[in-house]
This record gives structure tokens, C-alpha cells and sequence, in this order.
């Protein structure tokens, strides 16, 4: 029987054989001499990883952390705050998301999609023009249904209106062009494991000077201290959100990952997942299925919420095709790695279930 279809990107990116090659190889030095070749990573590409990081989202090496997954990064910067803040949210946002917020007893505006996918934009405007809030925390892209804000304008309004903005990128960095130059984003932070095809264990975490001079870290790890006249001496900055020990194992996938990232080009992969995501959507229009959102890419990546019902999902999973199937919805997700006849393939099964 023939592997699989895999459209699941949004649950797990697949990896790369170059990517695993590469951290192999790392690993492969720790056979005989493994506290040489750790050292060796700490000096040289602990430094050279980072500065990857930074260039691939456009940021400076100083403004980045390499944390095991968004939640940590998400977790410690709540505890940063000095939590009388007011806080906007998206009520159907990743539980990571909202959870930490919400038992720390943050005072909370909610925003909802009336329509289940087109998120409210009115209602975050007019919380930041009228400054109800002093945070706007937000997914780029949903995980529940594929809905892509619009962060770039979001992020201008609420520096023009003194909002601290805080974005979660776990659903689009890899997949959508990211420059935190355009982006006017006080805290930036995704997991590795979907989009950039890195696997788990790492996560991206980007803060701002002006954060940081608000808020300190109350945290500490591998690179909080500094040796200042003979003697440790703790030295807040965005690396003290790091653990203790680096993940070198998953921190060279990552590197190798955003190396791959860059020979492909993250716009041509954006654009190749969009195609493939418009031409299921045209595929499928007109059959009694229904989706979340229109038939088209307004406010879409390449992520396609269906509804399972009839089956819908039992049909797909006996077709051999990989999607997510959850709390009665089908998420189906291309990426690079996907073809036009990986979408076909999919849309004749769901055509061969109605027809």
C-alpha cells in the first residue's frame, strides 16, 4: 500500500531528510566525546543559530530567545506583567493562548467570529481606539479554523495607540513571510514543530527593547548571567527565558530547517500553499459540505476547516489521506511538500462520497 497523503501540516510539519541529517551528525560526536562536542556547540553555533533565527524574521540576534515551545515563552511573559493590565483576546484562540491570562486573573475583553471564521476586526479597533485595553494578545493564523489576521495592521493601530501587542505565530512562521521590521509587535513567539518543519523542542521567542524595559524577566536560565568583574552577576535580557540547557539536538534541526526554508524561499512556499489551498476550495464548492469561510483566500492561509459530518472523516481516514479530524471538524492543511495531485486526490475522495 502507498504511504499516506499527508495534509496535516497544521497538527505536525513533516522533516526534511536533510534536516534530520543534519542533527544526526550533531548527535553522532556525543558517541565518544560528548562533553567536547557540547562545548563546541556552545561556542560556535549556539551564536550562529540565533543570528538564523533573527535574519529569517527579520530582528536583531540581541531581541531573540530559543525556548523549548511557544507555552513556556507564553507562560513566562505573563508572569512579566504586572498583571492589573487589560487584556483582548479571541475567544476561540489556542487554549496556550488564553489559559495563562485567564488563571492569573487578568481583566479580559473578549472578541468573538459571528460568522465562526471572519474574527471581529471592530471590535479589537475600537477596543484599542478608545483604550479599554493594554494588550492585544492574538494567533496570526487560528489553529481552529484557518482565519489569518491582519497583524500588520493591527500591530501600527495599537502602537499608535500606546497597546502592548503580543503575537503567537505558531500557524504561520514558515509558511507566511514574517518581518518583524513591518510588524509592530512587542512579543513574538512560535513553536517549530508545525510550519517550520523543525520538530519538537524548539520555539522562537522575539521581545522588544521598549518591553523589556517595562517589563523584566522573572525568570532565569542558561543565559541570564554574565561574568562582570571576576563574579556571576544576573543580567536581565530576552535570553533569560532560555532553560538552562540548550536544545542542541533540536536547535541544529532548526537551523537546518530555516536553511531549507531559504533555498525554497518562504514566499514561494506561501504562494505554492495558497494555490493548492484555493484549488481545493474550488474543487469543493458546490458539494454538501460545509466549511468555515467563503470559497476563497480572503483572511485564509492554507489551512480548510470542514464539517464531519455524514462520515465525512471516516471516508477520508479509509482513503488513506492524513487531515486532522476534532471536536466535529476536518482541518486539512498543504504545505510545500504538497502537490496538486495530492489535492486532486483528496477532493475525488470527497466527490466519490457525495456523488
Amino acid at each position: 500500500m502507498p504511504g499516506p497523503i499527508y495534509l496535516n501540516t497544521a497538527a505536525c510539519g513533516l522533516v526534511s531528510p536533510e534536516t534530520l541529517a543534519a542533527a544526526n551528525q550533531l548527535y553522532a560526536g556525543f558517541e565518544h566525546n560528548s562533553s567536547t562536542r557540547s562545548e563546541e556547540w556552545r561556542m560556535e553555533a549556539e551564536g550562529r543559530i540565533r543570528q538564523a533565527i533573527a535574519s529569517f524574521v527579520g530582528a536583531e540576534a540581541r531581541s531573540i530567545a530559543m525556548v523549548p515551545n511557544f507555552s513556556w515563552a507564553w507562560n513566562d511573559i505573563v508572569q512579566s506583567l504586572k498583571g492589573n493590565e487589560k487584556v483582548l483576546l479571541y475567544k476561540k484562540d489556542y487554549p496556550s493562548l488564553l489559559e495563562p491570562f485567564r488563571i492569573n486573573g487578568f481583566d479580559i475583553t473578549w472578541v468573538d467570529a459571528p460568522d465562526g471564521f471572519n474574527i471581529d476586526v471592530d471590535a479589537i479597533t475600537e477596543a484599542i481606539t478608545n483604550k479599554r485595553v493594554d494588550i492585544v494578545a492574538l494567533s496570526h493564523v487560528q489553529w481552529s479554523s484557518g482565519y489569518k489576521a491582519d497583524i500588520i495592521t493591527i500591530g501600527e493601530l495599537c502602537r499608535e495607540h500606546g497597546i502592548l501587542f503580543i503575537v503567537d505565530a505558531t500557524q504561520s512562521m514558515g509558511a507566511n513571510e514574517i518581518d518583524l521590521t513591518q510588524l509592530k509587535a512587542d512579543v513574538f513567539a512560535a513553536s517549530n514543530y508545525k510550519w517550520m518543519n523543525a520538530g519538537f523542542g524548539t520555539a522562537v521567542l522575539y521581545i522588544a527593547d521598549g518591553f523589556l524595559e517595562r517589563y523584566q524577566p522573572v525568570v532565569g536560565g542558561h543565559n541570564s548571567y554574565k561574568m562582570i568583574d571576576g563574579v556571576m552577576q544576573y543580567t536581565p535580557s530576552v535570553q533569560s527565558y532560555e532553560p538552562g540547557h540548550p536544545n542542541m539536538f533540536g536547535l541544529t534541526v532548526l537551523e537546518s530547517a530555516i536553511k531549507h526554508k531559504i533555498g525554497l524561499g518562504v514566499a514561494n512556499i506561501q504562494n505554492h500553499n495558497c494555490n493548492l489551498a484555493q484549488q481545493f476550495l474550488s474543487g469543493i464548492e458546490g458539494l454538501p459540505i460545509n466549511i468555515l469561510g467563503g470559497y476563497n483566500m480572503h483572511h485564509r492561509t492554507a489551512i480548510v476547516l470542514l464539517k464531519d459530518e455524514n462520515g465525512l472523516g471516516d471516508h477520508i481516514k479509509k482513503n488513506n489521506i492524513v487531515v486532522t479530524q476534532r471536536n466535529g471538524l476536518l482541518r486539512v492543511s498543504m504545505h510545500y511538500y504538497n502537490t496538486a495531485d495530492d489535492v486532486q486526490a483528496l477532493t475525488d475522495c470527497l466527490k466519490d462520497k457525495y456523488i
